[in-house]
């Protein structure tokens, strides 16, 4: 996991250790050297082993098209997937849970009841996503899109939202405790108390 001043988590790096050697003596390296984690390309094992399994914690699937596939309960705990198009995919009840996802697309996938804690969203597309009954405690959604997302019911604890696009999203019953909503986008947006949200609209 990478934390908010670019820090490499050492748990993190022990996990991809169990998986790639090799990956796991660069992650030390860059913890080391206190740098951020890189973007590397998708690892066609990985995928072959998420599609065949639906298992695949720690995998390496940045950048993969992975659009429209049934991964419905599927295990992506601490994988790092970013810059990945799973648009339209079914990833109900799946673990994402500290999972790397920056700039990925999750336009119009389905996100029911995942568990997405402390996963990394930064400028991550999840326009028209499905996201109800998710849990997102102290995830990093800075600058993402949500515009016309359903978030009903979904538990955002210190989530961080920067200038999230919220434009159309149905935010009804969602626990926003100790989220910084000052610069998110609201328009037509239904809030957690049922009412709408007008502030950002042109």
């Amino acid at each position: 996991m990478v934390h908010q001043d670019g820090r490499i988590d050492k748990y993190y790096t022990q996990e991809v250790g169990m998986k790639h050697p090799l990956l796991a003596l660069c992650l030390a390296v860059l913890l080391w050297l206190g740098l951020s984690q890189p973007s590397w390309a998708a690892i066609q094992e990985d995928i072959d082993l998420l599609i065949d399994t639906n298992e695949c914690p720690v995998c390496i699937l940045d950048k993969a098209d992975l659009s429209g596939l049934d991964l419905n309960g599927a295990n992506l705990k601490i994988a790092t997937l970013t810059g990945a198009n799973l648009s339209n995919a079914d990833l109900t009840r799946s673990n994402l849970v500290l999972a790397y996802m920056d700039d990925i697309n999750l336009s119009g996938a389905i996100l029911k009841e995942a568990q997405m804690n402390g996963a990394q969203l930064s400028k991550a597309n999840l326009s028209g996503a499905d996201l109800s009954g998710v849990e997102m405690t102290q995830a990093n959604l800075l600058n993402a899109n949500l515009s016309n997302a359903n978030l009903e019911g979904a538990i955002m604890l210190a989530v961080k939202l920067g200038e999230a696009n919220l434009k159309g999203a149905n935010l009804k019953d969602a626990n926003l405790r100790g989220v910084n909503r000052s610069m998110v986008l609201f328009c037509n947006t239904t809030m957690p108390d049922g009412s709408i949200e007008n502030r950002n609209c042109d």
